[in-house]
């Protein structure tokens, strides 16, 4: 319940930011005092959930309880008001001013929070006596001495050969100092066996003198684990000792050829308490340390930690085979293929092969249970028998910080296997309302910072990077932590209200998610009441219905047209924070447009719609962070002046793509202050007008920038990142412009650069990382490794008369990739001269990928150069 009472309080102050926005510039008649002291009454709520989240008790979970309750109820009240005020406005009406009632509403709402403040207090004092018993009686951690570790029963240790192998020559490697080895994975991967199997080793037992295993704890105790290794694994609370127990281990290891594995680390603290009693002996001694956290891993060694990895398939089944029939063989072949379906649906984790393995090794062989069995892998694995499965898996949750257990829970939205979009992922959990403002920083960086962090902790994989490595493409989740996401999600109660909708125009699409619904099911539902719309009850599929069962009150808005349907099916409700039109016929707004009524609206997606008119009310959301569209014609903003320019101003808005036609006048860039990314396009007639490009300088925040179809002159504002032109006729001569921007790494340039030379100049282009140039005249390029320090890839698409690539650009130490295609034979032939002669200095990194001949390939004036970026399973 302490997910569910952080999640909605942080989701809450979201919208009461928005609310005072609007107040503080009479949008309404609301006081903003009142306003504020909601607003620093959930802050309390909220900074009490972040301390106290992992206590456990009836009074603390009867507290998570009333702060959710108490943050729907404010959210549903303020969302009534707004729809009712916005409402006036949108049929020109002027907002109610006769508050007294609301301000009554206000004052109870007050009085609400402050009562459950009070409760906090008392709460405070207990868990404050509690924590005081409970540091009088310290935990008593899991400790193993040699002999211990020893008898403990032998596992499955199918591929995990040549992990040993590379684990014993990390031990016997010629170097005396202590060394420590890190082995990092996530929970069930096989780091703990692979170590015990190391420590067991013959080898190994041989090579050192002495031998301690000792698996740490979240909660441990230093004296004790000490008191433990020193005596072989028998602690003594009253030991006599007269130094301490740390002096009497660094004694005991000191001269000694020792070896330690501490398994299962969850912070560098625990390390830092324990590393100086361990002498370095200059002999040889080494530490194993395992844990899930990769940033702890990479903190304890000058070396790269060693990462266990999912197994492939064949060694899979290998263990499985093992497990079941005490060989790596099938002794049963008509249960094979099932079999195999089973090992497939585990995805390589060995955790989850050895339970399922284990329950299969108990039943009587029977086709129809196996059968079953590889129909609900994931059910069996967390049966009575595999219950430790998920145990081992629940304790990276609970190691979780408070802010990322919404986010890791959210996976569960997301189909097994499923290759997540990463921008896609972050802006979901912005739109949900999970990512806690924090400084100065935008919503997007720090949900960028929440999934490294979940990656670090080996919660999520990453499916796919950017062919620089530098950034996530496509992430994924392993099915087993899927499955704990689904249980805790349950056990904890934790189901928000639906803020993200996909909207088809077909009939019998559900209202929610955008599946079908099939012939069977009822599309009415009596849960739902809208008060405000005549609309009728929006159809839902079941898995919504059950989902979202718990709902009470939704205010539905006609906002869009709908005229493929035949039906009013593409409705909104008011809560919503992100909406997906995937609609191929242009979708119309209402007139006069109720798209305001939305008015927490952060993502606008219109996914398949060719062209999208935009109403003037758009300029009426100030939380908007996304508008994207294949093309969308952006609206003017109304004229104002004074303090009412602020209630017009998009003030959030992070990206706009594809905007057409778009003038980019002083008043539309002050509306847009904080743009990051903008993509524009304009149709031939508008080329030859000033569109004012060369106003884009001011937006200061902008790090993306794709233009199409212009001749005008563009600003280029410092701060570009990537820039994309398409069909803008540059000279060669004013690509310097392009050049000194200092923060510039990637530069696509198709049907652009104009003229035969291009002669840079030294000092340009310091951080420019990938070039891509498509479609020119360029015959003769003067550059060596100085005009482009920082070069990692190359694209020359259709370049017929350049004569060759400088010899000069395979000298640049970054280079890796250089791609040709339908370029002029001597521009190939140069690529490998280039290849020749970095290969005869040891360059080995550099590859050339060259595909078709300019004399017999034709190209299509539409087609774009395309890399194929690295994957990382």
């Amino acid at each position: 319940m302490a997910v569910a009472a952080y999640a909605s309080s942080v989701s809450l102050t979201h919208v009461l930011d928005n609310v005072h926005y609007r107040a503080k510039f009479c949008h309404f008649n609301v006081d903003v005092k009142r306003i504020e002291s909601i607003q620093e009454g959930i802050k309390s709520l909220l900074e009490f959930v972040e301390l106290n989240h992992k206590r456990k008790g009836q009074k603390i979970e009867d507290l998570w309880r009333k702060i959710s309750k108490i943050n729907l109820e404010v959210e549903e009240f303020f969302d009534l008001y707004v729809v009712s005020q916005l409402q006036k406005v949108s049929k020109g009406k002027r907002s109610d001013r006769r508050m007294r009632a609301f301000d009554k509403d206000l004052d109870t709402m007050i009085k609400k929070i402050d009562y459950i403040k009070k409760e906090l207090l008392m709460v405070e004092v207990v868990v404050e006596e509690i924590m005081e018993g409970k540091q009088s009686k310290a935990s008593v951690p899991s400790v193993h001495s040699s002999k211990a570790a020893s008898s403990i029963a032998k596992k499955n240790i199918v591929g995990l050969d040549e992990h040993v192998v590379n684990i014993k020559g990390e031990l016997a490697r010629y170097d005396d100092n202590l060394q420590i080895i890190p082995i990092v994975g996530m929970a069930g991967i096989g780091k703990t066996t692979l170590a015990k199997v190391v420590y067991d080793d013959k080898y190994v037992v041989e090579r050192f003198d002495m031998r301690i295993w000792l698996t740490i704890s979240q909660e441990y105790s230093v004296n004790e684990i000490l008191l433990g290794l020193i005596n072989d694994g028998i602690v003594e609370r009253h030991s006599g000792y007269f130094d301490g127990p740390g002096e009497v281990l660094h004694k005991k290891l000191y001269g000694r050829r020792y070896l330690i594995v501490m398994d299962d680390i969850w912070t560098l603290q625990a390390w830092y308490d324990l590393r100086r009693f361990f002498p370095d002996n200059v002999n040889g001694s080494r530490i194993i340390i395992t844990t899930r956290l990769s940033h702890v891993a990479a903190s304890l060694s000058s070396h790269d930690p060693y990462s266990m990895t999912f197994l492939d398939k064949n060694t899979s089944w290998n263990l499985f085979c093992k497990v079941v029939f005490g060989e790596e063989t099938c002794s049963h072949p008509e249960l094979e293929k099932i079999g195999r379906a089973i090992v497939r649906n585990c995805r390589g984790l060995p955790l989850q092969i050895t339970v399922i393995g284990g329950l299969l090794a108990k039943s009587s062989f029977e086709k129809d249970f196996w059968k079953s069995v590889a129909e609900n892998v994931s059910s069996f694995g967390n049966s009575s028998d595999g219950d430790h499965c998920l145990n081992i898996l629940l304790l990276s949750y609970d190691n979780l910080p408070i802010h990322l257990k919404p986010c890791f829970l959210y996976m569960r939205n997301f189909r097994e296997d499923a290759e997540i979009d990463v921008t896609h992922l972050i802006r979901l959990w912005v739109d949900e309302g999970f990512i806690k403002i924090n400084g100065d920083k935008i919503l997007e960086e720090l949900g960028e910072e929440y999934l490294k962090d979940l990656v670090n902790r080996n919660l999520i994989f990453v499916r796919e990077h950017t062919s620089c490595k530098e950034e996530m493409l496509t992430c994924g989740i392993h099915d087993l932590l899927r499955d704990l996401c689904i249980s805790i999600s349950k056990k904890e109660n934790y189901l928000c209200s639906p803020r993200v909708q996909v909207v088809k125009a077909e009939y019998r699409r559900c209202f929610q998610c955008g599946s079908f619904i099939r012939a069977d099911e009822r599309i009415d539902d009596s849960v739902f009441v809208f008060p405000s719309t005549s609309h009728g009850n929006p159809p839902f599929c079941g898995s919504c219905r059950r989902t979202y069962s718990h709902i009470k009150d939704l205010r539905l808005v006609k906002v869009v047209h709908n005229k493929v349907s035949g039906c009013d099916s593409l409705v909104q409700h008011t809560k919503l924070r992100s909406v997906c039109i995937l609609m191929f016929e242009p979708p119309k707004f209402i007139s006069p447009s109720t798209l305001i009524l939305l008015w927490n609206l952060q993502s606008l997606l219109f996914t398949e719609s060719r062209v999208v008119i935009l109403p003037p009310e758009i300029w009426m959301l100030p939380q908007l962070r996304v508008i994207e569209c294949k093309c969308v014609v952006f609206p003017k903003p109304p004229v104002v002046h004074g303090e009412e320019t602020k209630l017009f101003m998009l003030k959030n808005l992070q990206s706009l793509t594809v905007a057409k036609n778009f003038v980019l006048t002083e008043l539309i860039l002050d509306g847009i202050p904080n743009l990051k990314q903008l993509e524009i396009e304009y149709e031939k007639h508008m080329g030859r007008l000033d569109t004012s490009l060369c106003n884009v300088a001011r937006l200061q925040k902008l790090e993306v920038l794709h233009v199409a179809d212009t001749l005008q002159n563009i600003g280029f504002p410092s701060s570009l990142k990537e820039l994309v032109l398409k069909r803008c006729a540059i000279p060669w001569s004013c690509m310097s412009i392009v050049g000194s921007l200092p923060n510039l790494e990637t530069l696509y340039l198709w049907l652009t650069a104009k003229g035969s030379e291009w002669d840079p100049t030294e000092g340009e282009f310091l951080r420019l990382k990938v070039l891509a140039i498509w479609g020119s005249d360029l015959a003769q390029w003067r550059a060596d490794q100085h005009h482009y320090p920082a070069l990692e890839i190359l694209i020359l698409f259709s370049l017929r008369s350049l004569e060759e690539i400088p010899s000069g650009i395979g000298d640049i130490p970054a280079l890796r990739e250089i791609h040709l295609r339908n370029c002029s034979k001597s521009a190939m032939d140069s690529a490998y001269r280039i290849l020749e002669e970095q290969q005869s200095v040891g360059n080995d990194f550099l590859k050339i990928n060259v595909y078709g001949d300019s004399k017999d390939e034709d190209t299509d004036e539409d087609d774009e150069p395309q890399v194929e970026d690295e994957t990382d399973e």
